[in-house]
């Protein structure tokens, strides 16, 4: 209620504008909604009753991690405080299943959050704050198809990173005017030819992706993230001002809606496990349907 209360009191707040009857505007130029728009509540979440099982699974069904780095633990996805929040965790390997073991995935445990339903185009928007540690947080749309098309040669599995961003980089750059990687914006999108195995067969795979540099990490305070989709076009906000902007040549089949932490020890390195536990926490999910409903 403290939200609800709050979007009514004021004309503005970081990371949201509201109207006057409290509903939430998306934190982006007018000028990208020449049509209108309105808010999407089937896919919209402000995390003030918990975790909304009806709507959202708390782990990723058709794939337990990356091999070699991390898997996927339900316990590591809570609602507090009105927030979602992502946890990562060194682990013991004592209590992971020799499954988990034998892909290499015993060492970190991370976090998955996934819509149940898939959606097509809209304006998407989280509020964040990135871990403060050498894991990837992410927010990001996908259609991997259904078993048995996924394994299928034929088709094509879909991806858009709306963000991809870390609060601490192992790795280094091997120049000095190249940005560690916690110090930048990942906007990127995938597509691969079918048949697809999640982080394992990835065929003819097309990555089209910009790096923003930002001034400092993303863990030091709180974010608004936000992407436009529609039939024409991809466009990348980082609060609230466009930073990447490109034609939609594939993207026109619905996707389902991810946030989730994973670690990527070959891109930025291993997080220090002195760092972990360690949490990715999003305030608030909010989705738009583009037009007006009036």
């Amino acid at each position: 209620m403290f939200k609800k209360f709050f979007l009514l009191a004021y004309a503005c707040v970081l990371g949201a504008c509201v109207t006057v009857s409290g509903e939430p505007k998306p934190n982006a130029p007018a000028e990208l909604f020449p049509h209108g728009y309105a808010l999407n509540e089937s896919f919209s979440d402000e995390f003030e009753n918990g975790f909304d099982g009806s709507r959202w699974h708390d782990f990723y069904p058709t794939w337990s991690g990356r091999a070699g780095m991390f898997h996927f633990a339900r316990k590591n996805v809570s609602v507090r405080g009105g927030a979602l929040v992502l946890t990562a965790r060194a682990e013991n390997p004592e209590d992971v299943s020799p499954e988990l073991i034998a892909e290499g995935k015993e060492k970190f445990s991370t976090a998955a959050f996934r819509s149940k339903k898939r959606i097509l185009y809209g304006y998407f928007e989280v509020k964040f704050k990135s871990m403060n540690a050498c894991v990837c947080n992410a927010f990001w749309l996908n259609d991997p198809l259904d078993p048995p098309e996924k394994y299928r040669p034929g088709n094509f599995t879909e991806e858009i990173d709306i963000f991809e961003v870390f609060g601490k980089s192992t790795l280094r750059p091997k120049d000095s005017q190249t940005p560690p990687n916690d110090r930048i914006y990942f906007t990127t999108t995938h597509r691969a030819e079918t048949p697809y195995v999640e982080s394992k067969v990835w065929l003819g795979r097309k990555i089209s992706g910009k790096k923003t540099p930002v001034k400092e990490s993303f863990s030091k305070r709180y974010h608004t993230g936000g992407f436009l989709w529609t039939p024409e076009k991809l466009v990348w906000l980082l609060d609230g001002k466009i930073v990447d902007e490109r034609p939609n040549e594939y993207f026109h089949r619905p996707m389902y809606i991810n946030i989730d932490c994973e670690v990527m020890k070959t891109w930025a390195g291993e997080p220090d496990v002195k760092d972990l536990p360690a949490e990715f926490i999003v305030e608030y999910l909010r989705v738009w349907k583009l037009g007006s409903n009036k």
